[in-house]
């Protein structure tokens, strides 16, 4: 008797370290296939974030940039830059919503993704800067100003009329976040929630009472899936505001919202699981005490 009771004790102790680890570990398996999959996905982000350059505040500080990119190409007299700048600034503002421009920013967005997932692997690239920052490169042709620089006797027309606007996404600062959780998870990959869904199984399988055991694993990944969500939501709007500039601030908000999409799916499902297993639970629970009572 005093050995069954033993038995009983360190199985019930072992199903219990077996399920809080498997509920600990839950969002761990849940971030890892997100970033296996979501994360790397260029074509996603080039799909969501090309219009993204359609929105007119980001036309107007693409236009701001442009104006801002020519009149420093030029150095002239500020007397002769200020009776220009109209000219150039109307020019950028017609350039900036243009098809090709539409077109040039989805390449730019595609090209800047599939740098950052190079240097969140730690392949290095020659287009991230030496400190670690991944921007937005854009080269916006301006012919309708070329006679006005003329007539104002710009020296070199060529690089003026084609100014490089850039806008920077991640910093080093935030490059080095991502690079230590990607490396966190990259070990598990998509084998994340086949591994916390092993461990809550073998929690349950070792457990004395299989339904009471299943019933609090349920509760435990459906409180931290709850958690995961409002967590999400909660850090959209600091996590944007930490941009700097007004482009790169929209272009962050829609990464994030793509980013984000992956996650909710993934912590809905778990979600979805947890419910059901807590229906099953009960279920399980009320038959075997049914069986009990006869």
């Amino acid at each position: 008797m005093p050995t069954s009771s033993s038995g009983s004790f360190f199985r019930s102790l072992l199903a219990t370290l077996l399920g809080l680890l498997a509920v600990v570990l839950l969002p761990v398996g849940l971030v890892a296939f997100w970033a296996s999959t979501t994360l790397t996905d260029t074509d996603a982000f080039a799909q969501e974030l090309g219009p993204v350059v359609s929105q007119p505040k980001v036309q107007d500080a693409l236009a701001d940039s442009v104006t801002t990119g020519v009149l420093d190409a030029i150095r002239l007299q500020p007397a002769v830059e200020g009776a220009l700048e109209p000219v150039i600034r109307t020019e950028a503002t017609k350039i900036v919503a243009s098809s090709a421009v539409r077109k040039a920013w989805t390449e730019s967005v595609r090209s800047a993704h599939e740098q950052f997932v190079a240097a969140m692997r730690g392949r290095g690239n020659t287009s991230v800067g030496s400190d670690g920052r991944v921007s937005l490169v854009l080269q916006v042709p301006l012919p309708g100003v070329s006679a006005a620089l003329q007539q104002a006797g710009v020296p070199d027309i060529a690089s003026a009329l084609k100014p490089t606007v850039r806008v920077p996404l991640v910093d080093a600062s935030q490059m080095s976040t991502v690079q230590r959780v990607y490396r966190a998870t990259s070990a598990w990959g998509t084998w994340g929630p086949a591994a916390v869904a092993a461990l809550g199984l073998l929690a349950v399988l070792v457990a004395v009472r299989h339904a009471r055991a299943l019933g609090w694993l349920a509760l435990g990944w459906g409180v931290v899936s709850l958690l995961g969500i409002v967590a999400i939501m909660m850090a959209r709007g600091p996590v944007v505001d930490r941009v700097g500039s007004p482009v790169a601030r929209t272009v962050a908000d829609a990464a994030y919202g793509v980013a984000a999409r992956g996650l909710y799916v993934e912590l809905a499902v778990a979600l979805g699981v947890s419910v059901v297993l807590l229906v099953v639970a009960g279920v399980s629970g009320r038959v075997g005490r049914g069986r009990a009572a006869y």
